[in-house]
């Protein structure tokens, strides 16, 4: 499968990846050395388990079902920042919980969690992992992205439109729709002033 390129030098056309200099100190490797770009009209975001965390590429893969599919038809510049695994990997700084990652553009932050090794639709199970994803996702931005950006005197919030997105292997049609999984999008917007998707994909604009 091709692999997109990596890129060791934090992009100056992306000035949402200068806050995330921020998440330097937590873990082995730092942000300039693991984030990937590309402009490519379709990025398909997974899970890979022989890496250990998030990687992407720009050719629809076999497993597509299991995969975020970021739709860029204006081929603006995201950034793929793979967070749990990779930047954010420090023992005191994972407890919590870490989502899998993140992708970035000039306007905005998606965060992700995969949830796609639910291989058969049990409905306790799904709840009790969309409920764990949500935990995840929510700590990785409050409790590890906000507060070591405020550290650097970066307000995310004031610079980026935010949303979260867990992810289910799309055969299983796990989706909003479902009247206890849009009670907690409710509840997540609510409680927390930004939007939560059980989603396989969105455009960037």
């Amino acid at each position: 499968m091709p692999r997109l390129s990596q890129n060791n030098d934090l992009p100056v056309a992306i000035t949402s990846l200068r806050l995330c200099t921020a998440l330097q100190d937590c873990g082995a490797i730092g942000v300039a050395n693991a984030f990937g770009k590309s402009s490519a009209e379709h990025l398909y975001v997974y899970d890979d388990r022989n890496l250990g965390y998030t990687d992407w590429t720009d050719v629809a893969p076999e497993f597509v079902t299991k995969c975020f599919v970021a739709t860029n038809p204006n081929n603006i510049t995201i950034a793929l920042l793979p967070l749990d695994g990779r930047i954010i990997t420090g023992p005191s700084v994972i407890v919590g919980g870490v989502c899998d990652g993140m992708l970035l553009t000039d306007k905005e932050m998606c965060l992700i969690e995969f949830k796609t090794n639910v291989s058969d639709f049990n409905y306790l199970t799904i709840i009790q992992r969309a409920n764990d994803a949500i935990a995840q996702l929510w700590h990785t931005f409050d409790g590890i992205i906000k507060p070591k950006c405020a550290k650097k005197s970066k307000d995310v919030e004031q610079m980026l439109s935010v949303d979260f997105y867990v992810v289910f292997d799309k055969d299983l049609e796990v989706t909003g729709a479902n009247a206890e999984l849009m009670d907690l999008q409710i509840q997540f917007l609510t409680d927390n002033n930004h939007p939560l998707y059980f989603d396989n994909g969105k455009t960037f604009q």
